[in-house]
């Protein structure tokens, strides 16, 4: 996927990668970096407004066709990172 803007660059993975990282594929492969930006960003500023669902890896690989930017996710249960509460006083 080409885009030009991050505008579209939004559009695109908001209209698909962006439901489907965590549920039906553990993350995404990309040759353009605004596609990784927006979605890294997305699943940060999620975990942010609410209960940490995932956690965002990302990594980069060069290739003879240019980089390739990963972003991947891992469900927090399924790390064991647990919930942490204040102590009743």
């Amino acid at each position: 996927m080409s885009v030009d803007s991050f505008h579209e660059a939004h559009e695109w993975i908001m209209s698909g990668p962006y439901n489907e990282i965590g549920y039906l594929y553990d993350g995404y492969i990309t040759t353009n970096w605004m596609l990784a930006h927006v979605l890294v960003y997305e699943w940060t500023w999620r975990n942010t407004i609410s209960d940490p669902q995932f956690l965002v890896y990302t990594n980069y690989d060069y290739t003879r066709e240019g980089i390739l930017y990963k972003v991947w996710v891992t469900p927090v249960s399924a790390v064991g990172v647990q919930e942490v509460r204040p102590e009743e006083s």
